[in-house]
């Protein structure tokens, strides 16, 4: 039967043992040491790269730093609903190429006859001129003899502010805008296109979600002379430049109540009025005649006082409308949310105060 050697444990002298622990221990310090210096170098290079991950290289930032030159984009010329979308509001636009689609020409505003107001005015301009030409002719230019000096130079004034009295009641029908009509989308498009460019064709071809639109402005010539033909203007909305609104809301909106009750009422006048009518007909001429009276004469009124009038521009040439019987789409609301508005205090105040 073999027995297993049992291992050599050396010299049980204490001080050799105490020598052998001793070195055990430092062995074994020196071998944990060695273990970690790996483990330490390890970390510090992931430190180290991920740094360098981090910051970039000099020539990187040099690259980065300096800024590339920018390219040119191509510029597209602006179609006419282009420049409309920059001039006008959303909710302006969708309005104006809605009247616009229509296959007919809409009218926003068209004056209203001005027979007597054009013979007034004229009749009131000869009938000065006339006289002050009489008046200085005779008691100027043919002063009977024995008559002091003074008398010529004083007569003279006369004749010169009857002159010029009469001068300014002709110009009067001056500048008048007859209408203002919105053109439908397909003739501004043609007017576009001929008017356009030959490098332009693109641009002057609108999309239909962004379809130009056109106004027709009809107006008398800054001429005095009568039997002179309309003018005819076609331009962009923003080109038409009014100073008042031709709509003014009422200071208090009445309720849905007040408004049946109105209506009722002037459904109940409407039918007295056409009673009356029909019970009197032996003097309906004369009725007829006061009213046609009643518009001559305010027709006459109108031409010696100028009443009755807005200021408005139409590229950048001053011209007036008549709002005094003229018709207006919705009351004037049409042509207030298309045209360009600014407001002077002043002509908001009398427009106000006549209507």
């Amino acid at each position: 039967m073999t027995v297993p050697i049992s291992r050599c444990r050396g010299f049980t002298n204490p001080v050799v043992v105490l020598i052998r622990t001793s070195l055990e221990t430092s062995i074994q310090q020196s071998g944990r040491t060695t273990s970690r210096a790996p483990l330490q170098w390890t970390r510090r290079s992931l430190m180290t790269s991920r740094s360098l991950r981090a910051k970039p290289s000099s020539k990187a930032k040099a690259t980065a730093s300096t800024p590339k030159p920018s390219q040119p984009k191509p510029t597209q010329p602006s179609s006419p609903g282009a420049a409309l979308a920059r001039n006008l509001q959303a909710p302006q636009i969708g309005y104006a190429q809605n009247l616009a689609s229509k296959s007919t020409p809409t009218i926003l505003y068209e004056a209203a006859p001005q027979t007597a107001f054009l013979i007034s005015s004229y009749a009131a301009g000869l009938f000065g001129v006339m006289a002050g030409g009489v008046n200085m002719w005779f008691n100027v230019y043919n002063v009977p003899e024995g008559t002091s000096y003074w008398v010529s130079y004083v007569f003279g004034a006369v004749g010169f502010m009857m002159a010029a009295l009469g001068a300014r009641f002709a110009m009067m029908p001056a500048s008048i805008v007859r209408s203002i009509t919105v053109l439908p989308a397909a003739a501004a498009t043609t007017t576009t296109a001929q008017s356009a460019k030959a490098g332009a064709g693109a641009a002057a071809k609108a999309a239909p979600a962004a379809r130009p639109v056109l106004l027709e402005v009809r107006a008398r010539r800054t001429s005095p002379f009568p039997f002179v033909p309309l003018k005819r203007m076609q331009v962009e909305p923003q080109q038409v430049v009014m100073k008042t609104r031709l709509f003014t809301p009422a200071k208090t909106e009445p309720s849905p109540y007040e408004k049946i009750v109105m209506k009722r009422e002037e459904e109940r006048r409407r039918k007295e009025a056409q009673q009356y009518e029909r019970d009197h007909l032996m003097t309906a001429p004369f009725r007829d005649g006061a009213r046609a009276a009643g518009t001559i004469f305010a027709g006459i009124r109108q031409g010696l006082t100028g009443e009755g009038f807005v200021p408005i521009e139409v590229n950048g040439e001053k011209y007036k409308l008549d709002v005094t019987g003229a018709y207006a789409l919705e009351d004037g609301r049409a042509l207030d949310r298309i045209v360009k508005i600014e407001e002077d205090p002043g002509m908001v105040r009398l427009a106000s105060q006549s209507r």
